[in-house]
């Protein structure tokens, strides 16, 4: 998939690190500084607060952000998320889902119980870091409705890794499989095949915020592939946002780029940190 037409390619070579990216430079909002920052971090499906964990350490150890929480979420949406222990110069909070079932949609819905309590708190401003299924979690809360309000933090800045934007999940086997050769449509310029998820972010996606900044990172292990999701359905995140959005798509490639693997790889969690700090 083509990057954005708007935004010139840059490729940035950085000693033994096969990255390429495909955007343009961004900037931190004026009134907030690295360690002051509040980041969520959001899990994969079937996982947990510790899938996190590496990116977490990196990002708190570069920003310089002192409070670090892990906050649990159970099936019916409560939270144990202790509003007096979070604090006014900035937090790393890594979210649990304790029912490995609970869906998209209600996950998105759960988060916005947590970023509620942040607001009360005067956390006006935060950024969102989701791997896997996460990362599809993340951009539903960014595109619904209800969580656009003023009850709500502003998000600065998304990172998504190894995101399964449009994998065919809600159609059948038979279907789903014909997912892995995907390809564009020379009339719409949209995939030919698109699941759910692709679908409700297009029709959501003038929901985002123009200023809202994005990071999409994901792996080839030499098939265009991370060995779960096909680049195709990650770099579908391309057509789910606006034009003039400060958007990065980087590919990894080498040692430590499979599905699973990426989110603890240090190439990667320092770029995400770099990202969020802007430094």
């Amino acid at each position: 998939m083509k990057p954005k037409p708007l935004y010139s390619l840059i490729a940035i070579l950085l000693a033994l690190i096969p990255i390429t990216y495909f955007g343009i430079k961004l900037t931190s909002p004026s009134n907030v500084t690295p360690q002051h920052q509040t980041i969520i971090f959001i899990h994969g499906y079937g996982s947990s607060a510790a899938a996190t964990n590496a990116l977490a350490t990196q990002t708190k150890q570069d920003l310089g952000i002192k409070n670090r929480l892990k906050v649990k979420i159970n099936g019916q949406g409560q939270n144990d998320l202790q509003p007096s222990k979070l604090s006014s110069s900035g937090n790393i909070i890594q979210l649990e889902f304790t029912d490995k079932d609970t869906s998209e949609k209600n996950e998105s819905k759960y988060i916005a119980t947590v970023t509620k309590t942040l607001k009360a708190k005067g956390i006006s401003a935060i950024s969102l870091v989701g791997h896997s299924m996460g990362s599809n979690v993340a951009l539903r809360y960014l595109e619904t409705d209800d969580y656009l309000t003023r009850q709500y933090p502003t998000v600065n800045k998304l990172v998504t890794i190894a995101g399964p934007f449009n994998t065919g999940i809600d159609q059948p086997d038979e279907i789903r499989k014909q997912f892995k050769n995907n390809s564009i449509d020379s009339e719409t310029k949209l995939p030919k095949l698109q699941d759910g998820n692709f679908k409700f972010f297009y029709k959501n996606k003038d929901n985002l915020s123009p200023k809202l900044q994005i990071l999409n990172i994901y792996g080839d292990v030499g098939d265009g592939t991370d060995g779960k999701i096909s680049n195709f359905s990650s770099e579908s995140l391309n057509l789910l946002i606006k034009k003039e959005q400060p958007y990065i798509e980087m590919k990894v490639t080498g040692s430590h780029v499979q599905h699973s693997e990426i989110r603890t790889n240090p190439r990667v969690t320092k770029q995400v940190s770099k990202f969020l700090s802007n430094t």
